[in-house]
């Protein structure tokens, strides 16, 4: 089972072992050359690279940061495991 962390008692399901989601969406810039990530999920979550490896490795560390800032210690060390979902608009 997965539960977006923005819903009501996420920290009460993360407690019983249930997976945590954080949405993150992904823009690519051509004017800068640089991808660009946002999150409506955790607060302060703006992120900026020149592939889109460097901002999986930036996304993996800095998420259990912002979740301690938020005072959201769901786990003692999370395990970030992000997932490619491309959407062409």
């Amino acid at each position: 089972m997965k539960y977006p962390i923005r819903y009501p008692l996420a920290k009460l399901f993360a407690s019983l072992g249930v997976v945590m989601l954080i949405r993150i969406d992904v823009t690519y810039d051509d004017e800068a050359q640089v991808y660009i990530a946002t999150s409506k999920d955790l607060t302060g979550l703006i992120l900026e690279a020149e592939t889109f490896a460097e901002l999986k490795k930036e996304a993996e560390n800095i998420i259990p940061e912002l979740l301690h800032l938020e005072n959201q210690d769901y786990v003692t060390d999370p395990d970030v495991v992000l997932r490619d979902h491309i959407v062409i608009a």
